[in-house]
């Protein structure tokens, strides 16, 4: 004998059903859905206070304090002392600026930071003449044995320099000479060409710098150039200027 359902039974258990697939797609939907979180990226920045008788500066981009180290002093630069100068932000557009209390040094008041890009600012001169410097860094690595150096004269009284670097590994004394470098505050040199590195044979040098004018300006004894390392070589101070206001050379290790 066949069964019979009315069809008030019928429709009920339909509905049960129904309801009961819904139920398990919904949950299935919900066990499936993940909640992406956009990638910013990072960029890097370093900045190097080469500014003569400031004070100490915090670092900020934005509203967000990037040297949580300390203050940046005069001949200071940001990151680790001898070792990366690279402070992390997050890429896109944002306001770096030196700040003191109530006063500030907008380094670059609306960048636009590339994801992965490397860039090294400095403040220099002094007092109503203060300026800021910004460069593109390629940290390309060197090829084993070499290193890769640039200069920039922050001198201001200072007419076109030249920066001697001298092998003292070798025997015939081998030199790298950066000839005639203007300051960077005087428009003559594009920053393409002082962000621009240059290589040379790793090893032990001695650094002199001189001008037309002055045959000594600077020396530095004995500085290392590893192999597969970056610097960057930049003078500060015054001609004729007095103890820490006076010329000097200041290194930085890009990487």
């Amino acid at each position: 004998m066949k069964q019979k359902f009315s069809s008030g039974k019928t429709m009920m258990a339909l509905i049960i059903g129904f309801c009961a697939v819904a139920f398990i797609n919904a949950c299935t939907k919900s066990n499936n859905t993940t909640t992406t979180t956009p990638n910013n990226g990072s960029s890097f920045v370093s900045v190097t206070n080469v500014s003569a008788g400031t004070n100490a500066y915090s670092v900020y981009s934005d509203t967000s304090n990037i040297y949580t180290a300390g203050t940046l002093g005069y001949g200071s630069t940001t990151g680790v002392v001898g070792g990366n100068p690279y402070e992390t932000i997050v890429s896109g557009s944002h306001a770096i600026k030196l700040t003191n209390g109530s006063n500030s040094i907008f380094l670059d008041s609306n960048g636009t930071f590339t994801n992965n890009g490397y860039y090294s600012f400095f403040v220099y001169d002094t007092g109503a003449n203060i300026k800021t410097l910004m460069l593109n860094d390629n940290l390309t690595v060197p090829a084993s044995g070499s290193a890769e150096v640039r200069f920039v004269n922050l001198t201001p009284n200072s007419t076109a320099v030249n920066l001697w670097l001298i092998n003292t590994d070798t025997t015939t004394k081998d030199s790298v000479q950066f000839a005639n470098s203007s300051y960077a505050g005087s428009g003559l040199i594009t920053v393409d060409s002082l962000s621009a590195f240059k290589t040379v044979m790793a090893g032990n040098y001695k650094v002199l710098v001189n001008s037309n004018l002055e045959l000594n300006l600077f020396s530095i004894d004995s500085i290392t150039l590893a192999s597969g390392k970056i610097y960057t070589l930049y003078s500060k101070g015054y001609v004729n200027g007095i103890g820490v206001d006076s010329v000097g050379v200041g290194v930085i290790n890009n990487n």
